[in-house]
């Protein structure tokens, strides 16, 4: 039964981290909107700022999302192994939900800056 409920944790990661990679993808082509239009140049500096978030931001959520496959491996071998590799499973949950509510907090400061910037500035 605990099997099964860590299954759908992992596939409620999934959904989340497919979630804000969407978000980061929408927030850089907005990114490249500004910058096609034209713009006050002196903005420039901090539009390279927030691209570079965005881009850090994709990196982080490919490696929780390598993460999240590396448990769903550990899930199945405890299927057939019986119950031997549980300590490997609680240490790698416990470092999956922490980065995850890191990324998720992380991104939800990003995503309200880069919109309140453009709100003032463009």
């Amino acid at each position: 039964m605990k099997l099964k409920q860590l299954q759908h944790e992992s596939d409620s990661w999934k959904r989340l981290l497919a979630f804000i990679m969407d978000e980061n993808i929408h927030l850089k082509n907005r990114l490249t909107e500004v910058l096609k239009d034209k713009f006050n140049k002196n903005l420039l500096e901090d539009l390279e700022y927030f691209h570079n978030n965005f881009v850090r931001e994709d990196e982080m959520i490919r490696l929780v999302r390598n993460d999240v496959v590396e448990l769903d491996k550990l899930l199945t071998r405890e299927i057939f192994e019986d119950g031997r590799i549980a300590r490997q499973i609680e240490r790698k949950l416990h470092k999956l939900r922490n980065n995850l509510e890191n990324i998720q907090n992380q991104f939800w400061k990003l995503k309200m800056g880069f919109n309140n910037y453009l709100s003032e500035n463009v």
